[in-house]
Formats: C-alpha cells, sequence, structure tokens
C-alpha cells in the first residue's frame, strides 16, 4: 500500500481575476474538454492547449477553484495525455475537494518541449514564458485559487514541469511540481547547462515541492542516468544520458526517510522545517510510463511494461493538496 500524506497545510482560497466573468464560448462545467489558442509574443507566437473544467466548476464563473498544468512528452498530444493520466476524471471533486479542479494540457510547439535533446535550444525557443502567459491568461478568464496551482508532466513534459520550478514567473505562481518518468538532462547531454543545480532561479522563493515518480525498469530514462545502452530512435546512437533521479533530488532537501513495500522504494526529503517536500518514488517493475490500473494504447503500454496496482495522478492529487502558495509563505509549519 502506498504512503499516504495526511497533513493538509490550510490556506483560505485566493480569487484570482477572471472570478464573474462570463466563461468562454461553448466551455461548460463537466463538458468535453476543448482546444484553445493563446497568443504568446514571448513563448513562440500563437501556442495551443486544452482545457477541461470539472463539473461543480461555478457555471457563473464566481467559485475559486485549484488548477493543475498537466504536459505531455516527447511527441505525445494533450487528448493522449489526458486519456493516459486521467488527470480529467480524478479532477472532479471527490475527496480532498468537493468544488473539483481545472485541468489544462499545454501543448508543445511540434509536441516537443525545451529540455530535450532533440527540440529546441534555449536560445530558439524557451516554453516557459509560454507557460506563464498561460497562467495569465487562465487566471483573468476563470476563477480559480491562485495559490492552489501545480504543475506535473510525463517524460519530457516533467523535465519541463521541473524548468517550471525554475523559473521565477512561474515559480511564484505555481505552488507545488511533479516529474513522471521524467527526463533530466545533463548539460554534456544538452551542450548547455538547464537541470543542474547552477542552472535553477526560484526567484528566491525558498520552499520549493516536488514529487518524483520513476520505474527501475525505464528503458527511455535510466533510474541511474546512464542511458548508453538505450537506443529509442533505432539510429544506432546511444541515447543521451540524463541525471540520476536520486542524485538529483538531493539537490533539493535533505532525506529523512526512505521505506518499501509494494514494488515500492519511497523517499522523503525536509526543507525548513516541512516534511515531504521532495518526495521520490522508485517503482520496481515500472517501465517508461505513467503509472495506473488502466491498459494504456500498445505503444505507451509497451513502454510502460503494463499496469500499476496503483494511481499515479491520485497520489500526485493528494500530495499536491498538501501545499499552497498562502502556507509556503511562512518559514516553516
Amino acid at each position: 500500500m502506498l504512503p499516504t500524506f495526511l497533513t493538509v497545510i490550510y490556506s483560505p482560497p485566493t480569487p484570482s481575476h477572471g472570478c464573474r466573468h462570463p466563461l468562454p464560448p461553448n466551455l461548460l462545467s463537466g463538458g468535453p474538454s476543448l482546444n484553445f489558442t493563446l497568443n504568446s509574443p514571448r513563448g513562440g507566437g500563437d501556442r495551443r492547449y486544452l482545457l477541461h473544467l470539472p463539473s461543480h466548476f461555478s457555471a457563473s464563473n464566481k467559485r475559486p477553484v485549484p488548477m493543475v498544468i498537466v504536459i505531455h512528452a516527447f511527441g505525445q498530444t494533450t487528448a493522449s495525455v489526458e486519456e493516459m493520466t486521467g488527470f480529467s476524471e480524478e479532477g472532479e471533486g471527490e475527496g480532498e475537494t468537493d468544488v473539483g479542479v481545472v485541468v489544462v494540457y499545454p501543448e508543445g510547439v511540434n509536441n516537443v518541449w525545451l529540455g530535450d535533446p532533440g527540440a529546441h535550444n534555449l536560445t530558439t525557443l524557451d516554453d516557459r514564458p509560454f507557460i506563464s502567459d498561460l497562467l495569465t491568461h487562465l487566471t483573468s478568464t476563470l476563477c480559480l485559487d491562485t495559490s492552489c496551482i501545480y504543475a506535473t508532466g510525463f517524460s519530457n513534459g516533467g523535465g519541463l514541469a521541473a524548468l517550471l520550478a525554475c523559473y521565477p514567473p512561474t515559480a511564484s505562481r505555481i505552488a507545488a511540481f511533479a516529474g513522471v518518468s521524467a527526463a533530466y538532462y545533463t548539460k554534456q547531454s544538452l551542450g548547455y547547462s538547464l537541470f543542474e543545480p547552477e542552472a535553477c532561479d526560484t526567484g528566491g522563493r525558498k520552499t520549493m515541492p516536488f514529487l518524483d515518480v520513476h520505474g527501475e525498469k525505464d528503458m527511455v530514462i535510466a533510474y541511474d542516468g546512464d542511458n548508453s545502452n538505450f537506443d529509442v530512435d533505432g539510429n544506432g546512437v546511444p541515447d543521451p544520458d540524463t541525471l540520476p533521479i536520486n542524485s538529483w533530488l538531493n539537490d533539493w532537501g535533505t532525506v529523512v526517510l526512505r521505506d518499501g513495500g509494494d514494488g515500492i522504494v519511497r523517499g522523503s526529503w525536509t526543507c525548513r522545517g516541512w516534511e515531504d517536500v521532495v518526495v521520490g518514488y522508485r517503482v520496481r517493475g515500472l517501465g517508461h510510463g505513467w503509472p495506473s490500473t488502466v491498459k494504456l494504447d500498445e505503444v505507451w503500454e509497451g513502454f510502460r511494461l503494463g499496469p500499476q496496482g496503483w494511481n499515479a495522478s491520485r497520489v500526485l492529487m493528494k500530495w499536491f493538496w498538501r501545499w499552497s502558495l498562502g502556507s509556503l509563505t511562512s518559514e516553516g509549519p
């Protein structure tokens, strides 16, 4: 059985400027997810995103709700990551919040994000300003709780989620971050430093919650970072190395607990008196994929090495609810 997070750090909702504004046309509470386009001058021009409102979202747009940003993998579509993660269903308001959760799925240019050796580099296109512009747009359009905005991603998208924690315009507005089978490439692989501590600028923020889920049998992004035996593209060239997961997590805080059960080894790090600020799940038997009990399509299931006995999205949701920007402004619990 997975460890649960029992302590919820409460902070009153902080309504966004979008509260009481008319909802965009055709966007209905509990309705189908819809695609939208946003012009982001600093983030590459016209950018697309998929948006889902929970069933309990106020039709008059006056009750602030949390929001989760879910970022797709290299080459993946927003519809695919929505189906894979189940966040739109998970955010319907059962359990921790009775108001539900808005879920937004941003789309990378050519379905790729900053931080992958095969993507645009930092001098060509930085995706982080797009996410910042998207936050500004959605908080001015929807009634959101701006103290409870979260970001997570899969693979290349998990790498971008980590980069959002190291970019002041997003680090200051997102309460907690998570990566699943995330790719944190070395400066040798990228040609410049992006995921190392020297490249991380939190804008002065001291406590940065982060949760990482990674499989021991990941054949795309190895847990120890050595991808030299992998050739995912089939081009005869070894895949570029990534940062070892445990070493990368150790840069965020001081480890205080490790335990195992049901094929999962859990590491917990503390920071400035807060427990579970950084959490790592090393999952035995998991390949490159998003843990869930639901069978995926053939390609993603092949990478994942089969369904798991638990749902990562549910674990992430429970952990997200521990954190709000309001609670993290203090020095400690």
